[in-house]
């Protein structure tokens, strides 16, 4: 008989049960739990979750496409990195941005900006960009790196199929809803954007943003991003571990979607993570995400994915949503 089976026949005889070969996920529970808290979203809810201890993979919709919205920035930043390492940039390189670099939305370089240009380092616009959300910092370091084709490469070439970075913010963020994307060679005027927004028939504004919801352009599945996710965990995206270092510090510390995973995470738990939030209208949010690799205080680390789409509940309820996945998860590790 062989050993785990006298093993099995001992534990039995005690009335024990035999441990499994290998820890995994308790399946049942997330499935129950996942899909009643997927209910409450009044959304579309994509989990995916992967212990790195075992590398056992769990999902909910792990192969639908949800779009990302800022958390393209992740695989940007990496992508930044790489060529650093190719020597194609240096981290303290200074990159110049001007007037009609300034991009939509979020972005702490357009608040700050004054006059007709200003110099940042490589360094500080992947801070910006993976760390503070910065929406002018992202278009710029794409536009630098050779365009979103370029970080989809990257992934494609290190074995990730359901990731597509594809636009600039300045483009996708009025398309959602049926708008012209600013080019590079114009100011973006945020005010008139919004303008326009607002004054769209509010049937077209629906039937846009439906269309957005499915589009496979800036999105992923929750599976390829925890795969992503494992990828750099492990150190695999990049050659030099202090690169790797450097980018889980700035998104360790982001201080942006602390209601979200990070909230369901017991204290003194780690979240290095990549957040992204698309706008609310007609009462639909287009997206609201968070994806991250967690440490426990007892040290044990799991990836998490997190993508919510086209759901009725207000910002708390989707955030809290999110939270409550994260604790699902860690009460679901074995």
């Amino acid at each position: 008989m062989p050993a785990r089976l006298r093993l099995a026949a001992a534990l039995a005889f005690v009335g024990l049960a035999i441990p499994p070969a290998f820890a995994d996920w308790d399946r049942p529970s997330l499935d129950k739990g996942i899909a009643k808290l997927e209910r409450r979203t009044e959304g579309r809810l994509g989990v995916a979750l992967i212990d790195l201890k075992d590398h056992k993979l769990w999902s909910w919709r792990g192969a639908e496409t949800f779009p990302m919205q800022s958390v393209f920035k992740l695989p940007l930043a990496v992508a930044v990195l790489q060529q650093v390492e190719a020597g194609k940039f240096k981290l303290d390189q200074p990159i110049t941005i001007t007037r009609k670099d300034l991009s939509l939305f979020n972005s702490p370089i357009a608040r700050q900006f004054k006059g007709e240009s200003a110099t940042y380092p490589v360094r500080d616009l992947i801070r910006l960009a993976a760390g503070q959300s910065d929406n002018t910092a992202a278009d710029r370091l794409m536009r630098e790196i050779g365009g979103p084709q370029v970080v989809t490469k990257m992934l494609r070439d290190g074995g990730i199929e359901g990731m597509s970075i594809d636009r600039y913010e300045r483009q996708f963020q009025p398309e959602i809803y049926g708008l012209k994307g600013f080019g590079w060679n114009e100011v973006v005027d945020e005010q008139r954007f919004r303008a326009d927004l607002r004054a769209l028939n509010p049937e077209l504004r629906i039937a846009a943003l439906a269309a957005a919801l499915k589009d496979k352009r800036d999105a992923a599945t929750p599976e390829a991003s925890a795969r992503f996710l494992e990828g750099f965990a492990e150190g695999n995206w990049l050659r030099n571990p202090a690169h790797t270092a450097f980018l889980t510090k700035v998104i360790s510390e982001s201080k942006i979607g602390t209601g979200r995973l990070k909230a369901g995470l017991p204290p003194g738990s780690v979240l290095a993570h990549r957040t992204g939030l698309g706008l609310t209208t007609d009462g639909i949010n287009h997206a609201t995400n968070d994806i991250g690799i967690a440490t426990l205080p007892d040290g044990r680390r799991f990836v998490i994915v997190t993508y919510l789409a086209g759901s009725r509940a207000d910002a708390p309820k989707r955030e809290a949503a999110l939270a409550e996945a994260a604790r699902l998860a860690v009460s679901a590790l074995r």
